[in-house]
């Protein structure tokens, strides 16, 4: 028999008991829709994180810091800089070797400031949770839903905040209205960098404490807004540019100086009795930044092929060097690993079907046993009957992945209606990523196509087994 004819007969077969057939196409239908959406889901979230990680260049980035690991505790660096004893700093130095470095494209210096507590618009104040800056050569790049982002000619008074602040500012999806707009930076008490009012001591009588500062009241910065970043590329920061931000690192304080010391001594020199002369303190300047250097250092490389080996040369400087292929694996796995629990339990209801289709075709076997013995009596050999039995089988399990696919595609059609409005309202423009990849596809249906045919070789070589005598004399 030619293969049209087993999948015909398969056909006639099943549409004569339709009721039944139907039954058992239903249980694999929903074995298929469970697999179908539940693997969707998780190709949907892997795809999407992929396409995040390649959008924003993390593959073929390095990330350096300062300390390799784990480093000594220096109590005489706590509270300037960090407590490591063994770090090494990012210096500008350092990022002309690192440039240096074969696959080394170009390298971005980051330095992050906390001394901020708060941002405000219009009355509306909010919590500032980090404010960051480094180069803009395109080693980090941001989605910018409105205005433009920072770059290296901006200076002092310049900022870009993420939709999320934006949004509690009262411009959800009409960002371009904020852009020329000014806001306030509030800081901690302590800050004393550009733009802060530094305030000598008060004047005492007898020795002073020349470090007692704490009369420095918290300082408002105005800045402007250039441009409103996506909240998913920028993490929720706010974005200055690297001038600013080594201005906001300067300490200024006033000490007394040897040159204070002497003028001090020179007021009272001709006096008789008790002197107690003008006390002299002169405003010095710390450059934090030039002192403790960058936060951190990100590399980019020509190809992310080359990432590892890169991060492995710039160790080399003994510095903490680390690609995204190792992390983004990890996710990787995570995502697999979901994807193989969720599939099993979608399996589970296969398995479950796989069931119905054994009693279908045993059930069937009952009922064409005379069928069966005329086949058998006319020249059929084993192998013929136990081939049109497997073939109907293989078709429930077939039709069954077949209509299980047809309603998870539209299953997820309607999930990505609800998903793209809720990434819309969290400004992410990516939109529909829960989607049936074509292997997906294939493989549902082929799965359904294996269970039935699997299901079906023991009532079939039963069938085939039937004695021909016996089969026709079957009520």
């Amino acid at each position: 028999m030619r293969l049209f004819d087993y999948i015909g007969i398969a056909f006639r077969n099943i549409w004569r008991q339709k009721l039944r057939s139907s039954l058992t196409i239903f249980a694999v239908v929903i074995g298929a829709t469970s697999v179908t959406i539940m693997l969707a889901l998780v190709t949907g979230a892997k795809s999407f994180f992929l396409s995040q990680v390649e959008a924003n260049g993390t593959l073929q980035q390095v990330a350096i810091s300062k300390d390799k690991g784990v480093t000594k505790y220096d109590d005489a660096q706590h509270g300037n800089g960090g407590p490591c004893a063994d770090c090494t700093k990012l210096t500008d130095a350092l990022v002309t070797k690192i440039e240096g470095v074969p696959h080394v494209v170009a390298v971005t210096r980051v330095a992050n400031q906390g001394i901020f507590e708060a941002i405000s618009y219009n009355g509306n104040k909010l919590r500032a949770q980090q404010l960051t800056a480094y180069d803009s050569n395109g080693v980090k790049t941001n989605t910018m839903l409105a205005g433009r982002d920072i770059n290296d000619s901006d200076g002092v008074g310049v900022i870009t905040i993420t939709s999320d602040y934006a949004d509690k500012f009262g411009f959800k999806n009409k960002y371009e209205q904020l852009i020329g707009k000014e806001v306030q930076l509030q800081t901690n008490g302590y800050y004393s960098g550009i733009g802060a009012d530094v305030q000598p001591p008060p004047q005492c009588n007898g020795p002073c404490d020349n470090n007692n500062q704490n009369n420095q009241k918290p300082t408002v910065l105005t800045a402007k807004v250039v441009g409103i970043a996506d909240t998913s590329s920028s993490d929720k920061t706010i974005r200055v540019s690297l001038t600013w931000i080594k201005g906001m690192e300067l300490n200024r304080r006033y000490e007394s100086t040897k040159a204070d010391q002497l003028a001090q001594e020179a007021a009272c020199k001709n006096v008789r009795g008790p002197c107690q002369p003008t006390q002299h303190m002169t405003l010095v300047t710390q450059d934090m930044l030039a002192e403790n250097g960058y936060d951190s250092l990100i590399a980019k490389v020509d190809n992310s092929k080359n990432a590892k080996a890169a991060a492995d040369a710039i160790k080399k400087f003994d510095v903490g060097a680390a690609d995204a292929s190792e992390s983004v694996n990890q996710q990787l796995t995570i995502f697999n690993i979901i994807g193989l629990v969720l599939g099993g339990i979608g399996g589970i209801a296969l398995f479950v079907a796989a069931i119905g289709v054994v009693n279908t075709m045993v059930m069937s076997i009952l009922e064409r046993t005379r069928e069966i013995g005329v086949m058998r009596a006319v020249g059929a050999k084993r192998s013929t009957v136990r081939a049109l039995f497997t073939f109907e089988a293989a078709m429930l399990g077939f039709l069954g992945g077949v209509v299980g696919v047809s309603i998870g595609f539209g299953l997820t059609r309607i999930a990505n209606i609800f998903v793209n409005k809720q990434l819309a309202s969290q400004g992410v423009k990516v939109h529909n990523i829960i989607g049936l990849p074509l292997w997906l596809i294939l493989a549902v249906v082929g799965i359904g196509t294996l269970i039935g045919t699997l299901a079906g070789l023991y009532p079939a070589a039963h069938a085939a087994k039937l004695d021909p005598v016996e089969a026709l004399r079957y009520e």
